[in-house]
């Protein structure tokens, strides 16, 4: 019998094994792709919906963090759009006051003044109802994919901060954030009258943009003034620290699984097949033989688990974007590669020592086992 018959025979042999293995490690291809679908469709999503805004410079607190755009944490006063449009180079200048929520999902509500933010980022496509019937009602407006995902109508209702909202108008999706409320409204909700998280400043000239965001900092002290393709730039390609650890804790725990799985179901065969063994070292099989058949065995339920991994994976999506509608999921190609990479170091780490632990098996002992 060749060693590729003999490793297959093995496998469909235990085929209750065999199939927790390949699930053990199909979950490892699920956690990592999942994952990493999940964490770069939400980097891309955001950055595509902040570069549509049309805005070209964005101004933010001296004291704001680096990549948190919409967490609302800093403040600055709201007279500060007023100042900005004083420069010739300026056309247009909306405030924007951010509120972040964790409700079932992260969230951020937008107040804007719609005037002005649609001068900046053009008109909101309308697929059912208005705009705001005023610039203190209690009013949203959300875009389709919000809608979708929370099964939310025109005249339907939610809580904010203890205040009830009323959905008035659904727009098309991509365009800033997914939920819009008058930024008077939400000032009075929030504690924060006056104030704005950030601006975002048209030009009349595009081309002078260097020296109007230098004449931006010369004429307001303690802002941050950057461009909105710098902008776009840092959120698709900066990392803050929570998120590699993030992935690096997911991988982590992926390859665990995978290597734990391989471990397990190749020492407790390795431990029914002694007698095997001990039969080809006798009959002369080398040491390298014996870890060849162990690692051909362990490739088989790699590939297989990766299979099968990709195959939910696939599933897994769907699933997803039926359910919530508004979550992006975007597997890069790389990420392939390097989960095949992942699954097959873990196949490795899981299947070496129950290799060189049969293959430096005494044949005599061996013979002997029942």
């Amino acid at each position: 019998m060749t060693a590729h018959k003999l490793v297959f025979t093995n496998v469909l042999h235990r085929p209750v094994r065999a199939c927790v293995s390949v699930l053990a490690i199909s979950l490892e291809v699920v956690l990592i792709l999942l994952v990493m679908g999940i964490a770069y469709g939400m980097i891309e999503d955001n950055a595509d919906r902040q570069e549509s805004l049309g805005a070209d410079v964005i101004v933010r607190p001296a004291n704001a963090p680096p990549l948190f755009f919409t967490t609302g944490s800093t403040i600055i006063p709201e007279a500060v759009a007023e100042t900005l449009t004083r420069l010739d180079s300026v056309r247009e200048v909306t405030p924007i006051l951010f509120l972040a929520q964790l409700r079932g999902g992260w969230r951020t509500i937008y107040g804007i003044d719609l005037p002005s933010f649609e001068a900046v980022a053009g008109s909101l496509e309308f697929l059912e109802g208005r705009r705001f019937s005023g610039p203190e009602a209690r009013e949203a407006i959300i875009d389709d994919r919000h809608a979708r995902s929370n099964g939310l109508a025109v005249g339907d209702r939610f809580d904010l901060k203890g205040q009830s909202f009323q959905v008035v108008g659904i727009y098309r999706n991509g365009i800033g954030g997914r939920i819009y409320v008058p930024i008077r409204s939400l000032q009075t909700v929030t504690d924060k009258a006056g104030q704005a998280s950030t601006f975002l400043a048209k030009l009349y000239d595009s081309g002078q943009l260097q020296a109007a965001m230098a004449q931006m900092r010369d004429l307001v002290p303690n802002i941050n003034v950057t461009s909105m393709r710098e902008w776009v730039s840092l959120l698709r390609n900066g990392r803050p620290p929570a998120y590699t650890t993030f992935i690096t804790g997911v991988i982590g725990l992926a390859i665990s699984i995978g290597s734990f799985a391989c471990f397990l179901s190749m020492y407790t065969t390795i431990a029914e097949r002694t007698r095997e063994i001990g039969i080809l070292k006798s009959l002369g099989a080398r040491k390298g033989y014996i870890v060849n058949l162990v690692m051909m065995e362990i490739l088989v339920l790699c590939l297989t688990g990766l299979l099968v991994g990709f195959l939910l994976t696939f599933l897994g999506v769907q699933i997803l974007r039926v359910l919530h509608p508004a979550q992006i999921l975007l597997i890069p190609p790389l990420w392939v590669v390097y989960t095949v990479l992942f699954v097959s170091v873990s196949g490795i780490i899981g299947g070496l020592y129950p290799a060189l632990k049969a293959a430096a098996s005494d044949p005599v002992k061996a013979l002997s086992h029942e």
